[in-house]
């Protein structure tokens, strides 16, 4: 982490924010960055649908709270996909709406 900032004038902004247990920028930028995102709510979204199935079956070992987190969960990188995949889009039709 970055000290906090004191002054308007302070010259230690960190550069990027990081995920922790993040890997390291490795030049694939929006792209990379958009297809984690989608597999990571991919992959929660099965956990949520199994945990749901389970649930329905009558497993004890899988209890109303954790299918409600696991929905959640999913819902929420699914909101976060949506959202990254718009602001690139609006990026790109900002680059090609900027005259030459």
């Amino acid at each position: 982490m970055s000290a906090p900032i004191t002054s308007i004038g302070a010259t230690s902004l960190p550069l990027a924010i990081e995920r922790p247990g993040a890997k390291p920028a490795s030049g694939g930028g929006f792209a990379d960055t958009l297809l984690d995102a989608v597999s990571q709510a991919r992959a929660l979204e099965q956990n949520a649908a199994t945990a749901s199935n389970k649930f329905a079956e009558g497993d004890p070992s899988v209890g109303i709270h954790e299918v409600v987190i696991a929905a959640e969960e999913a819902n929420v990188a699914v909101r976060f996909a949506t959202t990254m995949k718009n602001k690139v889009l609006e990026a790109y039709r900002e680059l090609m709406n900027t005259p030459v």
